[in-house]
């Protein structure tokens, strides 16, 4: 189960889930699912990015 994670693109504020298995961060959006490593960062803050991302893309 994954943990809840939320962002802001253009004061539009959405939810998704994030997950970390393996080094791996793993963010599902209703605008998508992104995966990256693990870095020197915690992974909530690599979900926001990864959710922010995914929102950008999608707009």
């Amino acid at each position: 189960m994954g943990k809840a994670v939320s962002f802001t693109y253009d004061e539009d504020r959405r939810t998704g889930t994030y997950e970390v298995r393996s080094g791996m961060v793993r963010v599902t959006t209703e605008f998508g699912t992104k995966t990256t490593q693990v870095g020197g960062s915690p992974p909530l803050v690599i979900a926001r990015m990864l959710a922010h991302e995914l929102m950008q893309q999608a707009k």
